[in-house]
């Protein structure tokens, strides 16, 4: 046994789980100087010295004894809805199987269920523009307007898509810049927050109500996530289903006649799809330049140390 090795995969392993030499004593039931001759390598640990120290961190006495601090090591696997969450030592793995078999055919499914939502945007953007023209041209331009905000609405929701969503199966730890665990609409969800080309995206994985605290639990242990990071109390669902009466209400021009009586209701109606798709293309484009005067104000930081 290579006791320079295991004394460094101890002292790595311990460190990131937060311990100190006193806390694996403690929760190894060992002696402090047993911890400190093994992470000095002063001495050749017993089977059952192994066998306790690996038992806090996780993993079998062989995965300690030829510890690499650059193999992937699985630490947790959690199931959501549709998904299993994998947390190694260095990535999160996102698979639609409990084992990580085919990370290929997991990235393809990922990337057609995408690629559905995209076509449905598509196909929609030259319909809603046609009858928008067709509006224009026959002096209708309540019709005009009205689709034509229909037909932009779906422009900036499918660039939203492209842009900041993604099909990816792997996420280096190092690349994660938040994630949070957060109700939205009729289901929790957590949302992983990452860099990927230069550009922040999110993958969010559904939760069922009893995956919410096992979920939790995982991501706080492995120091993933803070309690103010979980927010599955005192939503904004209420803001969520404003929005949606407002859009069936705009479709059925319910709203214009409760407040523009002698106006075109379909004008009024494309109006206020214009403005929240308007909001939707304000908040794709803060995302977008955020990053880069986050690089800045760090750059600055720097210079002025």
């Amino acid at each position: 046994m290579e006791k320079e090795k295991l004394s460094q995969g101890v002292k790595e392993l311990r460190k990131r789980k937060g311990l100190s030499q006193e806390d694996l004593a403690k929760q190894s039931g060992l002696s402090l100087r047993t911890v400190q001759r093994v992470e000095n390598g002063e001495s050749e640990p017993t089977g059952e010295t192994l066998k306790r120290i690996s038992f806090v961190f996780n993993i079998t006495p062989y995965e300690l004894i030829y510890w690499d601090s650059d193999k992937e090591t699985l630490r947790k696997t959690v199931k959501t809805r549709y998904e299993y969450l994998h947390i190694y030592n260095n990535k999160l793995l996102l698979t639609k199987t409990k084992e990580a078999s085919d990370l290929v055919e997991d990235y393809g499914k990922s990337v057609n269920n995408i690629f559905k939502t995209l076509m449905v945007f598509f196909i929609g953007i030259p319909i809603f523009t046609t009858l928008a023209f067709i509006g224009y041209n026959i002096g209708n331009f309540g019709l005009a307007i009205y689709a034509g905000a229909f037909a932009f609405t779906f422009l900036v929701v499918a660039f939203n898509t492209i842009l900041f969503t993604t099909g990816t199966s792997i996420i280096k730890k190092e690349d994660i810049t938040q994630i949070r665990i957060q109700n939205k609409l009729f289901h929790n969800v957590v949302l992983i927050s990452h860099k990927d080309s230069g550009r922040l995206k999110v993958r969010s994985l559904v939760l069922e109500a009893n995956q919410v605290d096992i979920m939790k639990n995982a991501l706080v242990s492995e120091k993933l996530i803070e309690e103010k990071d979980i927010k599955i109390k005192g939503n904004k669902n209420h803001i969520y289903l404003f929005f949606i009466i407002v859009f069936l209400m705009s479709g059925s021009g319910q709203f214009s006649k409760l407040f523009f009586n002698e106006v075109d209701p379909m004008m009024i109606n494309g109006f206020i799809m214009l403005f929240i798709s308007v909001l939707l293309l304000l908040n794709m484009i803060f995302k977008l330049i955020n990053p880069f005067f986050k690089k800045q104000q760090t750059a600055n930081n720097v210079y002025s140390k």
